[in-house]
């Protein structure tokens, strides 16, 4: 069960990607980022909506791969509209340094010449 958490959230990510971009065509790059952001935000859902109840939960690891390859947008929404991992310090400051990596990261890509 652990195996299909950890890698069922990318697989639905990739294939929601897919979709947009056959749909919307936009690029891969920002049907990725849409994509992976909903899928981000259905796994928090998900972690928050079994979570108490005694069996396998998303691990943070996988909540925090999913922020960092683009799911930045949908990570930050699950947690506010779910109000999940909004309390554990841990999980926050994990949270900021990839989004604080990501500002860097975009800043250094569209400045540089």
């Amino acid at each position: 069960m652990l195996t299909v958490l950890s890698i069922a959230p990318f697989i639905v990510a990739a294939i929601l990607a897919l979709i947009i971009n056959a749909l919307i065509p936009i690029g891969l790059g920002w049907s990725w980022i849409m994509g992976v952001s909903l899928a981000s935000f259905g796994t928090f859902g998900y972690d928050k909506s079994i979570a108490g109840r005694g069996v396998t939960r998303v691990p943070e690891v996988v909540l925090h791969l999913l922020t960092a390859v683009g799911g930045t947008i949908g990570s930050f929404a699950g947690m506010q509209i779910f109000r999940h991992k909004t309390q554990k310090r841990s999980f926050q400051l994990v949270f900021w340094i990839i989004v604080v990596i990501q500002i860097v990261v975009i800043v250094l890509l569209l400045t540089r010449r």
